[in-house]
Parts: structure tokens; sequence; C-alpha cells
């Protein structure tokens, strides 16, 4: 393992979300203009620090702010990226309005980096920008070590419920019926409460690796996220994705889910309701299809290194 330092900052926003699937566009807005524009006595403390460690170069996961402060620092800056907030914040300007203030700041930063690399499943393609494979964390233990963990009997199922890292209430487990031999592995539940048999709850930060439940389970529920889906991707688990009607990069992805993998759409109320665990049978009798050679995060690390290699004269 490589050494590597931590500096704690809080350098982005995205959207302030009321629930796994819901957004609040009103109040994003109302945050932005806490956040933004950057204040110049930020941009000149984060700079120092970056001189201060010999910096050479700032990457950048759509956090806008890495640009700025590169901008400042005099160093050369990288956009990895499968979509920008700026595009983000364009489907929700019927909403509010207020956005396009951001949305302009935004993309002007986003313009200054030295160098775009472009991530599927992509959102918007950029002219001229390299395209990339999909990025995601390799899982770092055995499916069977991992379901030992969790408790699993042998031969039994395991459906992971993901959304993504942010806490839900879960509603549907007071709908679920018992499914015999198959069990939940549910992370992010904000209490355990009353649940079934055949349900494992996870505290939101489980020292139980994401990847790892993902390459363990038979089969994922859940949002439809970048990450999520880069690791189903990666392992080719059966994925049955909730449909998120109002967001702008649900379309994307859930072509990429449709193209890459097999699996099954649920709605939002099916997911709600319970009623999605009607599917889980089809679910857990499709094959997996994994991609193991797929490697956008070493792609991406060539083409950051061409940028720091000196100039040939």
């Amino acid at each position: 393992e490589t050494p590597f330092g931590y500096h704690p900052i809080s350098c982005d926003l995205g959207m302030v979300q009321r629930s796994p699937l819901r957004t609040d566009p009103e109040a994003t807005c109302q945050a932005l203009d806490r956040l933004l524009p950057f204040k110049p006595g930020l941009l000149d403390r984060l700079a120092d620090r970056l001189r201060a460690t010999g910096c050479r170069l700032v990457v950048c996961d759509i956090a806008a702010l890495g640009i700025a402060v590169a901008r400042r620092a005099g160093l050369p800056s990288v956009l990895v990226e499968s979509f920008t907030w700026d595009w983000i914040y364009r489907g929700y300007l019927d909403q509010a309005p207020g956005l396009q203030r951001h949305i302009t700041y935004l993309s002007g930063l986003y313009a200054l980096a030295d160098l775009r690399l472009q991530t599927e499943p992509l959102c918007v393609s950029q002219p001229d920008c390299p395209k990339l494979g999909p990025i995601c964390r390799r899982p770092r233990s055995e499916p069977a070590s991992v379901r030992g963990k969790l408790g699993l009997p042998a031969r039994s199922k395991m459906v992971l419920v993901s959304m993504g890292g942010i806490p839900d209430e879960f509603t549907f487990l007071q709908h679920l019926p018992s499914t015999p031999g198959v069990f939940l592995v549910i992370p992010g539940m904000r209490k355990a409460g009353q649940v079934l048999n055949n349900v494992i709850p996870l505290p939101v930060h489980s020292d139980v690796y994401h990847p790892d439940l993902v390459q363990a389970a038979d089969a994922l529920v859940g949002k439809a996220g970048y990450s999520t889906v880069a690791e189903a991707y990666q392992v080719g688990v059966p994925f049955g994705y909730v449909s998120r009607t109002d967001s702008p990069e649900a379309p994307p992805l859930e072509a990429f889910i449709a193209a890459n993998l097999p699996c099954s759409a649920i709605s939002a109320r099916a997911y709600a309701s319970g009623r999605w665990v009607e599917a889980l049978p089809a679910l857990l009798a499709m094959p997996r299809t994994p991609h193991p050679q797929a490697d956008g995060a070493g792609e991406a690390a060539e083409h950051i290194m061409k940028l720091l290699e000196p100039s040939k004269t």
C-alpha cells in the first residue's frame, strides 16, 4: 500500500437529499449560496498547504474546489467525471431557478481543468476528452469470508439492499414477507427496530467493505448511483435497480445497466411497498456477467502520470 496524507475539509455539496431517492433543489440552492463563490481566503490557505506538502498536481472527482485551488497554487489539475454538478443542476432549474448563478460559476471552473477524464457510465460526452471504463474500488475479501462474517447459513441466498450510503428508514420492511433461504443484507439502517429473521442490518459506517458486500451478494437491489453501478459492473452481480425519475443522471446510468448487467427495473413505489420481493426469484436466477478486466482507475492513472512527465525538448 502507498502511504498518503489526509486533510479533512468540506469541499463539495452535491445535492441536498431528503432521502436516498428524493432531493431538495431549493435547499440545495440555499446551501450553495453559502458555499459559492469560494472565498479567496479559503483558496489561499489551501494553496499554501499544497505548496508546503510539495504537491505537484491536483486530481478532482467533480469537486470544483480542487481546480480553483490548483489555479491559485500554480499547479496542473485533472478533473475525473461521469457528470459535473453544473450539468446536474440544469435538470432542476424549473424547481430552483436560483441554481443558474451556481451553474455559471461552476461551468467556468470546470473549464479551467488542464485535463478532463470521462468515465463510463458517462452522462455527457465532452469533445477531445479521453473516455475511460468505470472506476470503482476493488473487493478485498473472498465472498465465503464475507458471508461467514455476516453469519449467513450455508447455501442461503444473499441479497444486498444498498441505497448509496445515504441513511434510510427502509419502510418496506414492515410490508416484507419472509422468503425462506433468502437473506437481505441492508447497510445504512438508522435503527434496527423490529426486523425479520432474514434481515441482516448493518450500520451506516459498517466495518464490512461495501465492494466486498457487492461481490458476495447473489443479487443487488437499490439506488443506481455511479459507485454502486461501477461496483456491480465489475463483478457482474444481477441488479434490481430502483428508478429515479427526477434525476438527470438516471437515464444514462440505467441505459448502461441494461446494456451491461443482468438486471430488472424496480419502480420507487414498488420499492417502498416491498413488492419488489416478488421479482427476487427471477433476479436470483440470472447468471453473473463479471467484467474483471475493467480498469478505469488504471487508465486514469496512466493519463495522470503522462501529465506529470517532464516535457521533452
